[in-house]
């Protein structure tokens, strides 16, 4: 049975239901943004400003992956899988957020980043194993990100025992929401040519039209990921149109969290957390598109 919770309402009682939830999902309301002293402010604030964040590599099949990381050693880690075709400095600010309070380490996916990737197109599983390859801890927790929720189910389901629970955004849940419209649009082939013009659209829609809130030299580093993966970056988008979530989903044993704030793909993770065996669906109507950046503090502490 799914839960819904909404952090933004707090007066509105208990155990209601929302018009969009399944008939086995209930509506949990309550706050998330909680009162905060100003001794907690500044610390968290410093925390912020002197976190380092270390580069390493580590092998897998496809030669390296790039890993960015802050504490390691302390506490269980925390696992970010980013969406395509960007990379684990999406996960900059919220690992920045974190301060000294946990071991976070992104990864660049394979093919993505500074990571080397597959020759010819290859599957989610694949690429999840690839990942798997590049991880020792007996003990970890996920969070994934678009692209990245697809990983992070198919590392959880192939290590039960590691992952211990698991928090999703933006789940690419695309099934019941205009399928084959998407696919056309994100799974497109590249080809790479010496027309500037080619870059123009995702310039328009990364830097010109960026989610409010989005700072410029962020919009820019997406913009910049994208020209890395280029002409190759849209292989992982038709892995996730290969991959069949409706079969996936349920498999997975470990609790999730489907934080939702309001975009594109509000109403298909709301529909895909009915589909985890232990979800809880989280409403976050007041964040939207640059939470990773915006709302990065919130979100660390969704997460825990």
């Amino acid at each position: 049975m799914g839960v819904v919770t909404d952090h933004l309402a707090t007066n509105r009682g208990l155990g209601q239901r929302l018009p969009q939830a399944g008939k086995n999902t209930f509506v949990i309301w309550a706050s998330c943004y909680r009162p905060v002293d100003l001794f907690t402010l500044e610390k968290t604030s410093r925390a912020f400003f002197m976190t380092k964040v270390r580069r390493r590599f580590a092998d897998c099949r496809y030669g390296q992956l790039l890993i960015r990381e802050v504490n390691p050693g302390n506490g269980i880690p925390l696992l970010c899988l980013h969406a395509t075709a960007y990379s684990s400095r999406s996960f900059l600010p919220l690992m920045k957020a974190y301060g000294d309070r946990r071991h976070v380490l992104a990864i660049d996916a394979p093919g993505y980043g500074e990571s080397d990737g597959p020759q010819h197109p290859v599957s989610i599983a694949e690429y999840a194993a690839a990942i798997a390859e590049s991880l020792p801890y007996n003990v970890f927790d996920i969070f994934g990100y678009h692209t990245g929720v697809v990983l992070g189910v198919e590392l959880a389901i192939r290590k039960p025992t590691a992952v211990k629970s698991v928090t999703f955004m933006g789940v690419p849940y695309f099934a019941p929401l205009g399928f084959q419209a998407w696919k056309a649009r994100l799974a497109k082939a590249h080809h790479l040519s010496d027309d500037l013009e080619q870059f123009q659209e995702r310039w328009q829609w990364l830097v010109t039209d960026r989610p409010k809130g989005m700072s410029l030299e962020r919009a820019f580093d997406n913009f910049v990921d994208e020209l890395r993966a280029w002409p190759q970056g849209y292989w992982a988008h038709r892995a996730l149109f290969e991959y069949d979530c409706e079969a996936r989903f349920p498999r997975l044993q470990q609790p999730v969290k489907v934080l939702n704030p309001a975009s594109h793909l509000a109403d298909a993770s709301r529909l895909a957390a009915q589909l985890f065996p232990r979800a809880e669906c989280i409403e976050l109507p007041a964040m939207s598109g640059g939470a990773l950046e915006v709302n990065a503090a919130e979100l660390a502490e969704l997460i825990g």
